[in-house]
C-alpha cells in the first residue's frame, strides 16, 4: 500500500467516525423531526457515507449489468456511489409531522356522559357504560385539555377532571369491535 492510498484510508476512516458521532448526535438531540429537518438528514447521511466510502474504499467499483427486452442495462460506479444511493433508499421515512398521542379538549358544562359520548363520537366509535348511576354519568367536568398517548387513555382520565373527583367514582376502560366500555369497579 502506497504512502498516499494509506493517508487516504486514514482520512476516509476518521470521516466515518465523524459521520458515526454526528448521527447519533443528530437521533439523541431531536425527539420530533419534521420533514424539512428529517430531508436534510438524509441527504446529509447519503453524502457523508459516500465520501467516507470513496475515502476508505479508494478505486473500487461497483458494476450492475442486466439484459433486459431491448438491449443491456447496466450502472456502473465507484463504492462512494454505491454507498450513497443505499442510504438515500433505505433512510426510514418518517411519521408526517404529527405530535405523538392523542388531544381531547372537554368544554364548559359537559357533563362525565357528555365528554364520553363526544370523544367516542370523534374517533367514530360507540361507548357503552356498565354499573353506572345516573348521578355519576351527569357529574359536570371542568373544561380541560386532555393529552393522553391513546383514546383509551383519555377515556380514563376523564372521571379525574370532575368538579367532584369522587363523583364519577372508579371505572375501567376497554375497546373491543369498535366499542369503547367503561365499567364502574
Amino acid at each position: 500500500m502506497t504512502v498516499l492510498a494509506e493517508n487516504q484510508f486514514w482520512v476516509g476512516l476518521g470521516f466515518a467516525a465523524v459521520f458515526v458521532v454526528f448521527l447519533m448526535i443528530a437521533f439523541f438531540a431531536a425527539k420530533n423531526l419534521t420533514d424539512g429537518q428529517r430531508l436534510i438528514l438524509r441527504i446529509m447521511s447519503a453524502l457523508c457515507g459516500a465520501i467516507a466510502g470513496i475515502l476508505i474504499s479508494g478505486e473500487a467499483l461497483l458494476n450492475f449489468s442486466r439484459t433486459v427486452p431491448g438491449g443491456k442495462l447496466t450502472v456502473s460506479g465507484t463504492a462512494g456511489f454505491a454507498v450513497f444511493f443505499a442510504i438515500w433508499f433505505f433512510f426510514p421515512k418518517g411519521g408526517g409531522t404529527l405530535p405523538p398521542g392523542f388531544n381531547f379538549s372537554v368544554k364548559k358544562g359537559w357533563s362525565f356522559r357528555d365528554a364520553s359520548d363526544t370523544l367516542a363520537k370523534s374517533l367514530k366509535t360507540t361507548v357503552e357504560y356498565e354499573g353506572f348511576t345516573d348521578q355519576q354519568l351527569n357529574a359536570p367536568l371542568r373544561a380541560w385539555d386532555l393529552e393522553a398517548k391513546t383514546p383509551k387513555e383519555a377515556f380514563e382520565r376523564l372521571g379525574s377532571i370532575a368538579e367532584n373527583t369522587k363523583a364519577v367514582g372508579k371505572y375501567t376502560v376497554f375497546f373491543k369491535n369498535s366499542v369503547y366500555t367503561l365499567k364502574a369497579k
